[in-house]
């Protein structure tokens, strides 16, 4: 692989694109047979799933830390302050100090609030967190969330759970076009 071909974030260098998260699986050895099988670098999972301080915590040990950044997200925070104080927990349990910034007040649909999403990545990065947020694909907020300092931009394709593959493509495009 060329060194073209890797995706930088944060200085932190990756040779898959490939990221995954853990929401949908029913059991531990499935998830850590699909991580493992994909390949991937980078897995989210909901701070609710998992005991950071339990070293033998079933999930945390299907992880291998020296080959995967385990990313925990702030799902299920419904606004700043709440996404703000779970990512605090998650650095003070030990995990490194990246985020998924997942902000969804309205849990039937899971679409991610965006003016509560930039007010808690504006916080978060002011006390050094690596803000990865969870976005509707939106180049005005993507722009404003870079400006604040987040390392990167999470956009949906389509509505979780909908299968209905990328529908925001034009948007992505003029999202990595800015």
């Amino acid at each position: 692989m060329h060194s073209s071909d890797h995706l930088i974030i944060a200085h932190r260098t990756f040779s898959s694109r490939l990221f995954i998260g853990t929401g949908k699986f029913s059991q531990v050895a499935i998830m850590a047979a699909a991580i493992r099988e994909s390949e991937t670098q980078l897995v989210t999972v909901a701070l609710r799933r998992m005991d950071l301080g339990d070293p033998h915590d079933e999930f945390l040990e299907s992880i291998d830390p020296k080959k995967i950044l385990l990313v925990p997200n702030t799902s299920g925070a419904r606004d700043a302050r709440e996404a703000v104080k779970l990512s605090q927990l998650a650095r003070a349990a030990g995990s490194e100090s990246w985020i998924k910034l997942e902000l969804t007040p309205e849990p039937r649909h899971l679409l991610p609030d965006p003016i509560e999403t930039l007010i808690a990545a504006e916080l978060l990065v002011k006390e050094g967190f690596t803000v990865l947020p969870y976005i509707n694909a939106d180049p005005v907020l993507a722009k404003k969330l870079e400006d604040v300092g987040c390392a990167a931009v999470m956009p949906l394709g389509s509505p979780i759970g909908s299968n209905r593959g990328v529908e925001t493509k034009e948007m992505i495009r003029i999202i990595i076009e800015n």
